[in-house]
């Protein structure tokens, strides 16, 4: 089947940059006054940000407002994609054989627009996007919104549209909505690996697996 539109998820997708959601949540409740466990990454990883935001304030009595905790995160994140985040390994590879292949590509992030963009200027990789979409406008990855509005921004069908992800419950959202799906490993998520391989169309130990480029050629 000949693949008509790419939709990328950008944090350990894209870019090498789960260290950022890891340490950012922690951080801000640390600034006011709360005692964040290691893991509170994982227990809001399914979230979208104001809700992790207002969780975070109510578990932790933070003196603070959702949404005073939603832009002291973002001020926290924003110069790491605009300075620091990894490229991940196989992105440009992958990328540049989707351009020769003529199949538009666009990003769907859980982060800010701006931040995506920011980040692949400074990658290099900005040229092979046509838009950088959040979940802030569009509803979170526990939904289907945010690739559905993507695909029409495409213009390809979902049938027809793969959707590259690292996180499995936003994997699930995709696939449930008729979505090609390529699973794409990342350490943060060890765990569910074998149930990413399982749900997925492909699976991506590295976005240049020889395999999955392969297939591309073939249409």
């Amino acid at each position: 089947m000949r693949i008509e539109g790419a939709i990328f998820d950008l944090d350990g997708t894209l870019t090498d940059s789960m260290y950022i959601w890891n340490e950012a949540p922690k951080a801000l409740v640390r600034k006011f006054g709360g005692e964040p466990p290691e893991d509170l990454a994982r227990d809001i990883r399914e979230m979208g940000r104001r809700e992790a935001s207002e969780y975070m304030v109510d578990t932790f009595c933070l003196p603070c407002t959702p949404q005073q905790v939603m832009e002291g995160v973002n001020a926290l994140v924003t110069g790491e994609y605009r300075d620091r985040v990894p490229m991940k390994t196989g992105a440009d590879t992958l990328l540049e054989r989707l351009g020769a292949l003529g199949v538009p590509c666009g990003i769907a992030t859980a982060s800010e627009a701006f931040q995506a963009r920011d980040a692949m200027v400074r990658l290099g990789l900005w040229k092979h996007f046509l838009f950088a979409f959040s979940s802030l406008q569009y509803g979170p990855k526990t939904g289907p919104d945010l690739y559905r509005a993507a695909a029409r921004s495409l213009g390809s069908a979902p049938e027809r549209t793969v959707v590259f992800e690292d996180a499995l419950h936003a994997a699930r959202s995709a696939k449930r909505a008729g979505f090609l799906v390529a699973g794409v490993y990342d350490p943060s998520a060890e765990e569910d690996q074998e149930a990413l391989r399982c749900l997925c169309d492909w699976y991506l130990p590295r976005l240049d697996s020889p395999d999955f480029l392969a297939t591309l050629e073939r249409g």
